[in-house]
């Protein structure tokens, strides 16, 4: 499964969208971030990329009371075990400041986590979209209280608050897309290591050498590659 999260053809839609979107694999390791979820987190690609998902936002230890990380967890949990989608409540999830080293910053979230599969139907990872609505939560939001006070909006905060709302909406579109792309974008990739197997292991050549022929085919015949690939192991093309 690493080899395929680390060579997978990024999906167009994953990384232009407006939408913060992270990718896991089933162990929690992050696969990969687009610029939008750089921007709101305030990391790096290479410090992300690889490392285990709550060594990068272990959450706040000096909050007695957080449970972000565990709600995170079992959120994941339910994904890879249903292989669906799963809407999260709002969340405080305070994610390490960039300026202070061992402080944390105060963050709200609106969050869903949808499963990546491989041709073959198995859950290999998941797509992760965050909204961050700090802004408008610490608008309306009491530190006495375990919850948003229901105070009374002026027409700048209900404002804000539709803009923010409008805004989910659409990341969650936009995050459905991706991940059907993200997930076409890693079956091609299962497909395309398969045939390149297939012909190295029939024309007793490298596997390099067998890329290079089925990409070769491809493009002679201007076909897409996925395709040709297939043909090689379903229909026993030879290229």
């Amino acid at each position: 499964m690493g080899s395929v999260f680390g060579d997978y053809n990024r999906a167009e839609t994953f990384q232009a969208s407006d939408a913060p979107l992270l990718v896991v694999d089933t162990d929690l390791v992050i696969r990969d971030v687009n610029p939008a979820y750089l921007e709101v987190t305030g990391r790096a690609y290479d410090e992300l990329v690889g490392t285990a998902m709550f060594e990068a936002f272990p959450g706040n230890r000096d909050d007695p009371q957080a449970t972000d990380v565990t709600n995170i967890s079992a959120s994941f949990e339910r994904v890879f075990r249903n292989g669906g989608r799963d809407y999260m409540p709002l969340q405080r999830y305070d994610i390490p400041s960039r300026a202070a080293a061992g402080a944390f910053v105060r963050r709200f979230w609106t969050s869903v986590n949808t499963a990546l599969r491989d041709e073959t139907g198995h859950v290999i990872g998941a797509l992760r979209h965050v909204e961050d609505v700090t802004m408008i939560m610490e608008s309306i939001w009491n530190p006495g209280l375990s919850s948003p006070a229901a105070l009374t909006m002026d027409q700048q905060m209900w404002n804000s608050l539709v803009t923010a709302l409008a805004r989910e909406a659409l990341g969650h579109r936009q995050a459905r897309t991706a991940a059907e792309q993200l997930q076409h974008a890693l079956t091609s990739r299962i497909i395309i290591e398969q045939a390149k197997g297939v012909i190295a292991a029939r024309e007793g050549i490298s596997i390099d050498q067998a890329f290079t022929r089925l990409r070769q085919h491809a493009r002679r015949h201007n076909a897409v590659l996925h395709d040709v690939a297939r043909a090689v192991i379903e229909l026993g093309l030879t290229v």
